[in-house]
């Protein structure tokens, strides 16, 4: 994918700058593959933006030797590191999946068309973060659909879960926000380990894990570099809530600003005559904060309403149409986009944001009581993570949104893979269990219910709310219910 101009800001980790034929344009129009030492002084250490996407750079890095590749690293070396990370997600995720062999197939074959769309493969040789935040989305929620199995798997699937997650939340400042719903998934969650199984216990390892996640989503948010604390917001405030205010001048005075602040309407930070080149602008600057944002946003319920509307296009979009895919040598127009796997974008096309995010909200909405009438713990693990994914949709949306304002559709691409993660796993969920341990019984609910048995004994230290485990991780009164069926 073409550059936009940001991705020196992550090859300087590598101390590495593009390599552009003579006479080619170095942004948007073609994807330049090829990177070479940077010169002496080339890379400003204050322009580097920590990112866990310099984490699969160095891996690219170690392999950028193989035969046919070239520079100092070449980007396909990254697009093969993407390959194999995801294809070790699939097999994760694959492992999880009961039933026939052809529901295994379909299941996996949807999550394909997903993952594999052109909207997202085209991260995979890019010199963007992006690529980090969807390969831990993928990575976090195939592990997510083992926290139901034998004990083993769900440290196993722990593991990969916080990993998927550590690398999603760290990828960029935007991605932080996913923090929210991998620790709420957490909460729901019990790991037996050891002697740490019973009652409280067996939420130790979960705990742990959302300390992780919640301090790489701190560490990502207070290690954003200073010019990005000044430049988001003042994106937000002019790009989005004075471009879509009825009167800009009232909304500027609104936010603090004078009025005549109204002529920078829509206008970016990058653009001639920004706003921050007014000669006043030292004097305002103070008011570009998300506070006073978000103040705003309260008070003008018409403006945050057009605001959402509109990213609802920016969403449909799916993917955004200025970024090249192909670079110069392969003789194609500038801005040529690769398009060879494009049947989930297409569905979002021509469904409509709207629909689309209505879909997941329901889904997620539809996921709390599934979740609480499934007595099949492995079930429940797969609409656990739905609903985690649908609420990962949303935080996502409103982040990308309600955050800067410009190339909404480029930064609404992890909504956009989680709303499609989201119908897969939707998908995975009514079809795992086919051990015949599905919904309790009437007679199983009452009593429960009552308190007279089917739910086997009490876990020390827990009230009796936790699930009481069998070998397999199927709770005792499914396991009852199979023996009785038999």
């Amino acid at each position: 994918m073409a550059d936009n101009g940001d991705g020196f800001r992550r090859m300087c980790s590598l101390d590495i700058v593009t390599h552009v034929p003579p006479g080619v344009e170095p942004w948007l129009a073609y994807a330049h593959f090829t990177y070479t030492r940077a010169p002496k002084d080339g890379c400003d250490p204050e322009q580097v933006y920590p990112s866990s996407g310099n984490w699969l750079l160095r891996a690219a890095d170690l392999v950028s030797g193989v035969p046919g590749f070239s520079g100092a690293l070449d980007l396909r070396a990254l697009a093969l590191v993407f390959c194999l990370l995801i294809a070790g997600a699939f097999a994760v995720f694959a492992a999880a999946l009961t039933g026939s062999l052809l529901r295994k197939a379909l299941v996996c074959g949807a999550l394909f068309v997903v993952v594999g769309d052109s909207t997202f493969a085209g991260y995979a040789a890019s010199p963007y973060g992006e690529l980090a935040g969807l390969t831990g989305m993928v990575w976090a929620l195939a592990g997510a659909v083992h926290l139901g199995g034998a004990p083993a798997a769900r440290l196993l699937g722990l593991a990969a879960f916080t990993a998927g997650a550590v690398l999603a939340v760290a990828s960029k400042t935007q991605s932080a926000t996913m923090a929210v719903p991998f620790v709420a998934l957490l909460l729901l969650t019990r790991v037996p380990v050891g002697r740490w199984a019973a009652g409280w216990r067996s939420r130790a390892a979960p705990m742990l894990a959302a300390l992780l996640i919640t301090g790489a989503a701190v560490g990502e948010l207070a290690a954003q570099p200073e010019e990005f604390r000044r430049i988001n917001p003042t994106e937000m405030v002019f790009v989005g809530l004075l471009a879509h205010s009825d009167d800009p001048r009232a909304a500027a005075v609104d936010l603090g600003l004078p009025a005549d602040f109204a002529r920078y309407e829509g206008r970016s930070w990058w653009v001639e005559e920004p706003p921050q080149g007014d000669p006043r602008w030292e004097r305002y600057e103070d008011r570009m904060t998300y506070g006073n944002i978000a103040s705003f946003l309260v008070t003008h319920p018409a403006v945050t309403a057009r605001i959402a509307f509109h990213a609802l296009d920016d969403f449909g979009a799916a993917r955004p149409d200025y970024l090249g895919s192909y670079p110069v040598e392969a003789g194609l127009p500038a801005g040529a986009q690769e398009s060879r796997i494009t049947l989930f974008s297409m569905l979002v096309r021509d469904v409509g944001g709207g629909l689309m995010l209505t879909l997941v909200a329901l889904l997620g909405v539809a996921a709390v009581p599934w979740w609480r009438r499934a007595s099949d713990p492995r079930r429940r693990a797969f609409v656990a993570a739905v609903l985690c994914a649908a609420t990962l949709t949303w935080t996502q949306f409103l982040t990308a949104v309600y955050g800067e304002a410009i190339e909404n559709t480029k930064h609404l691409v992890f909504a956009v893979l989680s709303c499609g993660l989201t119908l897969v796993l939707a998908c995975a969920a009514a079809a795992t269990a086919g051990s015949g341990a599905g919904t309790e019984s009437a007679e199983q609910r009452r009593r429960r219910a009552d308190g007279s048995g089917g739910s086997g004994p009490k876990e020390e230290g827990d009230g009796g709310g936790a699930e009481p485990v069998s070998g397999g991780g199927l709770p005792v009164d499914a396991v009852a219910s199979v023996v009785r069926s038999d």
